[in-house]
């Protein structure tokens, strides 16, 4: 059955993007890409070949997208790394194509989640949102709780 409110859906995303800033548009990149690699992830458990394909592929199109807004010229050390790293995850959505590893579709979320969070910071800071300070302390609470985590499961794996 057809929603009815498809089309008032599709319009407020239209103008979601057509109004977007440039720094918002990069948040929303990284958020369709993590969407997806959950798609990708379901259709690997429910061995469904198609959704697979088409949804890793929507995600590595994505992260050759923001790939390419790296100005490597003009970059810095960091811009490098991050050329780096998308080419890394895109390597990993293949393999995880080719083999149906949910692990590998994991390890890539995890990154864009992560560079998603810190371009989202750098945009709070140079809005003044956020403070250098707090971006800082919000960090160091993440890798704690991370670390925490990380023990959980090893002491859960004994």
């Amino acid at each position: 059955m057809v929603n009815p409110y498809n089309k008032y859906i599709k319009q407020y995303q239209t103008n979601n993007i057509t109004t977007a800033t440039p720094e918002k548009l990069m948040i929303m990149l990284f958020d369709g890409a993590v969407q997806f690699l959950q798609k990708a992830k379901t259709a690997i458990e429910e061995k469904n070949l198609r959704e697979r394909a088409t949804n890793i592929e929507g995600a590595r199109k994505i992260i050759r997208e923001l790939q390419r807004t790296i100005d490597l010229e003009n970059g810095n050390n960091v811009s490098k790394q991050l050329f780096v790293l998308y080419n890394r995850m895109a390597t990993k959505l293949i393999k995880a194509n080719i083999s149906k590893d949910v692990k590998l579709i994991e390890e890539v979320i995890v990154d864009m989640t992560n560079i998603r969070w810190g371009f989202q910071k750098a945009i709070e800071i140079h809005t003044g949102v956020a403070s250098l300070d707090d971006a800082m302390r919000e960090y160091n609470e993440k890798q704690q709780l991370q670390a925490q985590q990380n023990q959980g499961e090893i002491s859960n794996a004994e």
